[in-house]
C-alpha cells in the first residue's frame, strides 16, 4: 500500500484507520462496569414522592382548612348573635365585659385587655359613649388620667347578652393549657410565615371589626 492511500472499505477515525474491537473477545472489567444497567431509585429516597403520600398530604391540609373553616364561621355566627341581642359589636360587648369585671379601667388597660391598638380602644369607647353605654370620668388625683365606667344601659346589655362576653374563639383559648398555648402558637407562627399575603397589622385588630 501506497503512502496516502487508504485500505478500501476501511472506516476512519481522523487521520487514522479504525479497527474494530475483536467481538470474540471477552470486554474488560471498566467495559463491563459501564455496561451495567442503572439501578432504578426506590420512591421517596430522592425520587418524587409516591402518589399515595401526596395524597394523604392532601388530605390532611384539608382536614385542617376544615377545622379554620369551622372557627371562622362559628366566631361569625356568634358575633351576629351578639348583634341581634344586644346591639352592639363583639369586640364592644368585650370592653363591657372588661368593664363589668374591672371598673374603671383606663384605655391602655382596656387595650392591653383585648391586645388591640389604643387608638381602636379609643374609637371603640367613642361608640359606646354616643350609645349611653359607658362614660369617662378624669382622676381626682390626676386630670390626665381617664377612667372608662359602665353606665345602667351598659349594665343591662351585659346581663342580656349571649355568653360568653369576649367571644367563643377567645373563651376556646383561655381554656387550654399553658403548653397548648405554646405548642398552638408555635404552629400557627410558622403557618402564617408561609403566607404569601401577610397582614401583620391584622395582629392588632378586633376580629369582630374586621
Amino acid at each position: 500500500m501506497f503512502p496516502g492511500h487508504r485500505a478500501q472499505n476501511a472506516p476512519t477515525c481522523g487521520p487514522f484507520p479504525f479497527v474494530p474491537r475483536d467481538m470474540t473477545k471477552p470486554a474488560s472489567k471498566t467495559a463491563r462496569k459501564t455496561a451495567r444497567p442503572a439501578r432504578a431509585t426506590p420512591a421517596g429516597k430522592g425520587g418524587s414522592a409516591p402518589a399515595g403520600a401526596n395524597a394523604a398530604h392532601r388530605e390532611a391540609s384539608l382536614a385542617v382548612l376544615e377545622q379554620f373553616r369551622v372557627i371562622f364561621r362559628s366566631t361569625k355566627m356568634h358575633f351576629q348573635w351578639v348583634k341581634e341581642k344586644t346591639g352592639v359589636s363583639g369586640a364592644q360587648l368585650w370592653v363591657l365585659a372588661e368593664l363589668h369585671q374591672r371598673p374603671g379601667l383606663r384605655v391602655t388597660e382596656l387595650a392591653q385587655a383585648l391586645a388591640i391598638h389604643q387608638s381602636t380602644a379609643s374609637n371603640l369607647i367613642d361608640k359606646l359613649v354616643a350609645l349611653d353605654l359607658v362614660r369617662r370620668q378624669r382622676s381626682a388625683e390626676d386630670q390626665r388620667v381617664v377612667h372608662v365606667w359602665l353606665t345602667a344601659g351598659g349594665k343591662a346589655v351585659v346581663d342580656r347578652a349571649p355568653r360568653p362576653l369576649e367571644g367563643v374563639l377567645p373563651d376556646a383559648l383561655r381554656s387550654l393549657g399553658a403548653s397548648e398555648l405554646r405548642e398552638l402558637r408555635g404552629q400557627l407562627e410558622r403557618l402564617a410565615g408561609r403566607m404569601k399575603v401577610r397582614d401583620r397589622a391584622a395582629r392588632r385588630i378586633p376580629l369582630g371589626e374586621m
